[in-house]
């Protein structure tokens, strides 16, 4: 299964009816954003998602999930049951981190544990401020940089995968 943000789109997506995310105005208007999913058989789900900016975004699809990361919020859609679940960050939405078993969501202040069911196995305390990195994960140990005080004033951590604590 491959799924991508598109700005815009055609035939067969616009004869699809979506599955919404976000703050969905009444008069529904135009997304901010689409996201089109597909496998071998051709496509599959449409995602019409209402966000309020955010300078990042990312999409992963792992375990059979569509997670898409947007704005202050993480979106798991479900493309067999048309189900979508969101996560409010509490802060801005920064990357997906994609490894053996798990997926790492960094938001501006902390990282976020998924597991391959899509539940949530830990949060981290806060890491940063203004910008969550993951720069690697070696022997179950998480190791990243949090900015705290912008611009340019990183710090790293070491946080144990497991449990998502000090390591």
């Amino acid at each position: 299964m491959r799924a991508e943000f598109r700005s815009a789109i055609r035939f067969p997506w616009t004869e699809m009816e979506p599955l919404r995310v976000g703050e969905v105005p009444s008069g529904l208007g135009t997304p901010d954003a689409f996201v089109t999913v597909q496998d071998d058989g051709g496509a599959r789900l449409r995602v019409d998602v209402y966000e309020d900016g955010g300078a990042f975004q990312d999409l992963q699809v792992c375990y059979g999930i569509v997670v898409l990361g947007w704005g202050h919020h993480l979106y798991m859609v479900r493309p067999e049951t048309r189900a979508a679940t969101a996560i409010d960050l509490g802060s801005y939405f920064g990357h997906l981190y994609l490894g053996d078993g798990y997926l790492l969501v960094a938001s501006a202040e902390r990282l976020i544990r998924l597991q391959p069911d899509g539940s949530i196995a830990w949060r981290s305390d806060r890491v940063g401020l203004d910008g969550v990195v993951v720069e690697e994960v070696t022997d179950g140990v998480i190791q990243g940089s949090g900015e705290w005080d912008p611009p340019g004033g990183w710090r790293p951590f070491l946080l144990a995968l497991d449990t998502g604590q000090p390591a």
